[in-house]
């Protein structure tokens, strides 16, 4: 098993002067990876977004801000030297697969070698709200890597016959900056995906595991790899990890019962989720992070399905306590083949006052974990 390694969640909005401090921070303090959400929307409904009940919302603001995460990689690339840089995730709906292709070997070029392209088959508040399709989204997605491959592949004309994507004698000429093309992390929890993933990719990034979980799934992408003529440990084991982190165990408690924005994003957990705790998912959703979208929701729809979010729900969906708690909790999943950690910290979310302190907890956290090679 290769060391453990650790990711961390990129700045997406303005002043992007910002976003280039954070990542040389991040790069500073040893972090391999920085991971850059490809939203158009938060998971805020925006008749919650009032200051009697969000502290962030300043007066004419809103949550929903998000710049291109693909335009913003080339900007920090400028003004860092080691750090890799990641969309996480993209999705083949809003994005062809071909132009995909042509942005990472782009990157690939700009970066030196340290894009990577993490995908999956995207969200509907993302996709929905803007008129585009969302149907059969995981073979949508498996074409899309499988025509990602077969134009990093070669530089002569190429066909595909899919459901979903067509070619007919298309020619991606731009060859990588080194020997390989940029590395392919895929968002895989469900079999089928799963299997792709351990046949096309370099990289698995879930979310919403426990892990005994965790192990079993990554079992599966092994024997898919196998499977595939390729090695056992082809693809780099990943978690895309949400954190509360806080100077207290009782202070973590205490916000995941009263925040009412880690609440909404506690809607994005599977009815699965739900289900375990004897609850319903309160949106009558199967899929959370999937099929949520925040802009269908009035004020009072939001604050009932807040509400209705069991603290079960809230104590699994986030690892939550102290560096100390959190790195507990992340150690289980060593054993199980976790190679790579992207940390999220959503402290800040729950309370503004958080900021300042989340980087020397985040280093923290790190410190530990290090410790647990």
């Amino acid at each position: 098993m290769r060391p453990l390694t650790i990711g961390a969640l990129g700045m997406t909005r303005p002043p992007t002067d910002a976003v280039v401090a954070q990542a040389q921070g991040l790069e500073n303090d040893g972090v391999e990876t920085i991971w850059y959400s490809d939203h158009f929307l938060h998971w805020f409904p925006p008749g919650v977004w009032t200051q009697d009940l969000v502290p962030q919302a300043l007066p004419g603001s809103t949550p929903h801000v998000f710049l291109d995460p693909t335009a913003l990689m080339a900007a920090v690339a400028q003004h860092t030297e080691r750090v890799r840089l990641a969309t996480g995730v993209t999705d083949a709906v809003r994005r062809h697969p071909a132009v995909i292709a042509q942005t990472f070997i782009t990157l690939d070029h700009v970066t030196r070698g340290r894009s990577v392209l993490g995908i999956g088959v995207g969200e509907a508040e993302n996709i929905v709200p803007f008129g585009m399709p969302y149907e059969r989204t995981a073979s949508r997605l498996i074409e899309a890597v499988e025509v990602i491959r077969l134009l990093w592949s070669t530089p002569e004309p190429v066909r595909f016959d899919g459901d979903h994507f067509r070619l007919r004698d298309a020619i991606l000429g731009a060859r990588p900056f080194g020997d390989a093309p940029p590395e392919i992390w895929m968002a895989a929890h469900r079999p089928r995906v799963l299997e792709a993933t351990g046949r096309l990719a370099d990289g698995w990034f879930p979310v919403i595991l426990d892990a005994a979980e965790y192990g079993a799934r990554l079992a599966d992408l092994r024997a898919a790899s196998v499977a595939a003529g390729r090695p056992a440990d082809a693809v780099r084991a990943g978690l895309y990890a949400w954190l509360l982190l806080t100077d207290t165990a009782e202070e973590a408690e205490r916000l995941l019962d009263e925040s009412l924005l880690l609440r909404l994003v506690a809607l994005t957990a599977p009815a699965e989720e739900f289900e375990r705790a004897g609850a319903e998912h309160p949106l009558a959703s199967r899929w959370g992070l999937l099929d949520f979208v925040p802009t269908e929701l009035t004020r009072d729809e939001a604050l009932a399905a807040a509400a209705a979010v069991p603290g079960e729900v809230m104590r699994r969906y986030y690892m939550h306590g102290t560096p100390d708690d959190v790195a507990a909790r992340l150690a289980t999943f060593r054993p199980a083949g976790l190679e790579h950690v992207d940390l999220v910290d959503m402290g800040p979310l729950g309370d503004p006052a958080l900021v300042a302190s989340a980087p020397e907890r985040r280093r923290a956290l790190m410190r530990r974990l290090a410790a647990l090679d």
